[in-house]
């Protein structure tokens, strides 16, 4: 059986799979042929909770979510499918097999899809300074919290991998201090406290709107991308996938 297990480190992204509310670091069975886990934020919960993926039966892993653009081209709701992911120096392949299928089979339902190096950060590149830093550093398209730490799971295991993200911030859009600060390692938000602080600093208010207008969008492409992988029939042709 070919069995994908996917990582998602925010409880929105997990809901483009199952309604559910999923508890931290535990592996749920969608269907005889899906896993799906709930990582949190950060390297080390993505590749505490890929590893029990593998543990649980996965044949092969992906890492799902939301990402930033670094590359001026990308805008909010555009797909990427990683090539490698850049981790402070390192670098992590994805299964080319895989991430070929993948791209394919997106491409039949009509999806667009973005592919380069994705950049893996410890922490949120919020500023439009840092991210394009990290672009003339890393040539990355874009960046995320968690893929280096998929990857490293599924090369660890001998497992192939892919990693696909969707852009949620633009490179020359700042992320506001107020959202960062009231957001939690699985992106549920403190509403009220929100509003407190957005109310004591009403100029990060059309950047928090901005940002919800995105995730929005985010939201639309990730359900259907997501698609395919909970009815992943085509992504993988046999069980002898050799990772790369």
């Amino acid at each position: 059986m070919n069995r994908i297990g996917i990582v998602c480190a925010l409880h929105s992204e997990a809901r483009c799979f199952t309604p559910r509310t999923l508890p931290a670091q535990q592996p749920i069975e969608l269907n005889e042929k899906t896993l799906l886990i709930l990582s949190g934020m950060g390297r080390e919960p993505a590749r505490e909770a890929a590893q029990k993926l593998v543990e649980a039966g996965a044949d092969f892993l992906a890492g799902f979510g939301t990402a930033g653009a670094l590359a001026p081209a990308l805008r909010p709701g555009d797909l990427v499918l990683a090539e490698e992911v850049s981790e402070a120096g390192k670098k992590y392949a994805a299964s080319a097999e895989l991430t070929a299928s993948v791209r394919e089979r997106l491409s039949r339902n009509g999806i667009t899809v973005h592919t380069g190096t994705l950049a893996c950060a410890a922490e949120p590149v919020a500023t439009v300074e840092a991210k394009r830093e990290l672009f003339a550093q890393t040539g990355a398209i874009a960046v995320d919290m968690e893929s280096a730490g998929v990857l490293d799971a599924a090369r660890r295991n001998g497992l192939p991998a892919f990693v696909l993200r969707v852009i949620i911030d633009a490179a020359r859009v700042a992320l506001p201090d107020a959202v960062l600060q009231r957001v939690d390692e699985f992106g549920e938000v403190d509403v009220p406290g929100l509003a407190l602080d957005l109310a004591r600093s009403p100029g990060q208010i059309p950047a928090a709107i901005r940002l919800a207008c995105a995730a929005r969008r985010a939201g639309r492409t990730m359900r259907q991308a997501g698609i395919p992988l909970l009815h992943h029939a085509g992504l993988v042709k046999h069980t002898e996938v050799v990772y790369k």
